[in-house]
């Protein structure tokens, strides 16, 4: 049975700086460089967000992040704000980097997220303004729910306050569990990682999903408007990174908030607020099915979307939304090549 551990004030958290103090050590630059990118399972260097850390505690982190003044995928019409979903990306991060260097998780181990969400702060998206700078963060992480097997890591919940020049613009969780090399064979099978993903399916119109690029669309039409398939392109070079024998806890979002653009469209929205639980491992040879459904909204101006994506009749995570209109241009009003055909029954094969 894991064991939650107690904090202990002697514990050896070995941290960049001078010692084990109850702040940040003095003379230290949080945004100076990028964290080694294994220590957030990241084989491309561009894609390091965290650039500093210490422990303030057993239990508490100080970590720096930094995103650029425009990204290649995680952006937003206009360019005026920051993509929210960056800080979903920067505290799955921060939770692999707390994981590896607060815990002593050894390289090679694998994190299952079974967790991972964000909310904007009351400054709301003015908070995330595009600037003439890179936006430098500070996120101050408390660990919950630490739990031990065999004086080993096994899971935990990360909790992180997000500041911008001293500001709060958000914040995030995420819950994690850690795997070893041989359990994680054993897991997903021998063959797991030979099998090939099968070539993505046409994408929707970008403009339908709020995307500039068909290369960037993770959903494919089908005979139903409020259910596509979903696209993973194993090629994509940030939602693939670096080799995968699953989809990728970031593509599950990214469908989740193209298929609530989709619900609004032409209005352009934004997620303000994101909280997604995985249930299952979403394999790349099978097909999966993005559904959407737009909930009652309480202030008539933010409005929940519910998304559960389903493998094989099952769910294999659901996403919970909050969306705000982003000022912009509305985008014309366009179909997809299977709207106004009749929904063939039985054509999907879906979970009640």
């Amino acid at each position: 049975m894991p064991l939650i551990v107690e904090p202990d004030a002697h514990g050896p958290y070995a941290h960049p700086g001078s010692g084990h103090g109850t702040g940040p050590d003095a003379g230290y630059d949080f945004h100076d460089r990028t964290v080694s990118r294994h220590l957030v399972h990241r084989a491309s260097v561009s894609e390091v967000f965290l650039t500093g850390w210490q422990a303030t505690g057993p239990y508490d982190f100080l970590l720096g992040a930094q995103w650029p003044r425009l990204h290649g995928f995680y952006r937003l019409p206009g360019d005026r704000y920051h993509d929210p979903v960056l800080m979903a990306e920067t505290v799955r991060q921060a939770g692999l980097l707390i994981g590896h260097a607060g815990f002593g998780v050894p390289r090679g181990h694998h994190f299952v997220m079974e967790e991972l969400g964000y909310a904007l702060g009351e400054a709301g998206l003015p908070g995330l303004a595009v600037t003439a700078d890179p936006a430098s963060l500070m996120l101050t992480v408390g660990c919950q729910d630490v739990r031990m097997r065999h004086g080993r890591l096994a899971s935990l919940r990360v909790h992180a306050e997000v500041t911008r020049n001293g500001r709060r613009i958000g914040h995030g969780a995420g819950q994690l569990r850690v795997v070893t090399p041989a359990s994680y064979q054993r897991l997903r099978g021998p063959d797991r990682r030979a099998v090939a993903p099968p070539r993505p399916p046409e994408p929707a119109a970008p403009e339908l999903v709020g995307r500039a690029q068909s290369a960037d669309v993770v959903l494919s039409p089908t005979l139903r408007p409020d259910t596509w398939l979903l696209r993973a392109d194993a090629g994509h070079p940030v939602l693939f990174d670096h080799e995968l024998d699953h989809v990728p806890g970031m593509l599950v979002l990214e469908a989740a908030r193209q298929a609530a653009q989709r619900l609004h469209h032409p209005e352009p929205v934004v997620p303000v607020e994101l909280v997604t639980s995985f249930d299952r491992y979403i394999e790349l040879d099978r097909p999966c099915f993005v559904q959407a459904v737009r909930e009652r909204a309480a202030d008539g101006r933010r409005t929940p979307v519910l998304v559960r994506l389903l493998q094989d009749g099952r769910t294999a995570a659901e996403c919970r939304l909050l969306t705000e209109p982003v000022d912009g241009p509305r985008v014309p009003v366009r179909r997809d090549a299977f709207e106004g055909r009749p929904a063939a029954t039985g054509l999907l094969p879906l979970a009640s």
